[in-house]
């Protein structure tokens, strides 16, 4: 077969429709300006730090600033490899840029990971799709429409055991199985941060006796501090089974003593102030008002001394007799 003549004909015609167009030839690899930046090869960077003036061609002026840095980055020691030429960069930093936000700090490791540790475990990564054979098709391992979730949905029935009260929920004492697993894993979230901190929680009962040993005494303190932990100190919560209610210490209220003289003293000032006529009090009405006091004090008196006889009915007695 004769060679077709079309590949000659194809770069006449690219060269044509080149110069049909006006295409602009290459520039020259020098900067048509003064070579004024700051280089940092290793991160390939070059930095200007002098003003532009106005009217300046920021096109033609970046296109500069690029040449500069294309020329910088050949004029370094060169290798041949496989793939190509490459150059090797500098390690050194001529100009570190300042970071928007503080480097993040290191993370404490929480137990888990320390365990792994020292266990020499490794932690594999496991596919966040899996088997579900109850319909069978592939589905997410955690969240929504989980394998999990269709088993859960599966199960809508509960066989009672021989040691089960048939009159109980199962699904509600799940459910409360349940919240409570979330409620530990939570306080271990708690106490990973607050030994990240530098202190000391365990998950169980809190340590209120500041003892380092925990039993009765502590559980009888947290219990006696959750009683009146609510806005009502605990007057319309709720009790447990079998919950212990007297655990607060009860209140007496009883008058201070007072010596004879300061007694004495404020009787006769009040007394004072009453017969004087000085301030708020009415002397007349105080009058009055003891006057009665004395009168109901002497009628309680004859009551109590009088002789007790029988009750007469309501008949009237005696007199009225059966007819």
């Amino acid at each position: 077969d004769l060679p077709s003549p079309c590949l000659g004909c194809r770069h006449i015609q690219v060269e044509a429709m080149v110069a049909a167009e006006g295409a602009a030839p290459a520039k020259p690899a020098a900067a048509s300006r003064e070579d004024n930046l700051t280089y940092d090869l290793k991160n390939l960077a070059a930095f200007d730090i002098a003003p532009i003036p106005s009217g300046t061609d920021i096109l033609a002026y970046t296109r500069d600033s690029v040449q500069l840095l294309v020329n910088k980055v050949f004029a370094l020691p060169r290798n041949v490899i496989d793939e190509g030429t490459v150059v090797t960069l500098p390690s050194e930093e001529v100009f570190r840029l300042p970071r928007a936000k503080p480097i993040p700090k290191e993370k404490p490791k929480t137990r888990w990971e320390k365990f792994m540790e020292e266990r020499n475990m490794k932690k594999r990564k496991r596919s966040k799709l899996v088997w579900d054979e109850l319909e069978e098709d592939w589905k997410p391992r955690w969240g929504y429409k989980s394998a999990k979730k269709s088993q859960e949905r599966a199960k809508w029935f509960h066989e009672v055991g021989p040691h089960e009260n048939p009159t109980d929920n199962p699904f509600e004492q799940k459910n409360a199985e349940s919240k409570l697993l979330k409620a530990r894993q939570k306080m271990r979230e708690v106490r990973n941060k607050v030994e990240a901190a530098g202190g000391k929680l365990r998950a169980s009962v809190p340590d209120l006796q500041g003892g380092n040993k925990r039993g009765k005494d502590g559980l009888r303190e947290a219990m006696k501090r959750a009683q009146v932990s609510s806005a009502s100190f605990g007057k319309f919560d709720r009790l447990a089974p079998n919950e212990t209610t007297n655990l607060q210490p009860k209140q007496k209220k009883g008058v201070a003593p007072v010596s004879s003289s300061s007694e004495k003293e404020r009787y006769l000032k009040a007394a004072t102030r009453i017969l004087s006529g000085d301030g708020p009090v009415n002397k007349h009405k105080a009058a009055k008002l003891g006057v009665s006091q004395d009168m109901n004090e002497k009628d309680r008196a004859r009551v109590s001394r009088a002789p007790k006889g029988k009750r007469r009915s309501k008949q009237g007695g005696k007199r009225h007799g059966k007819r």
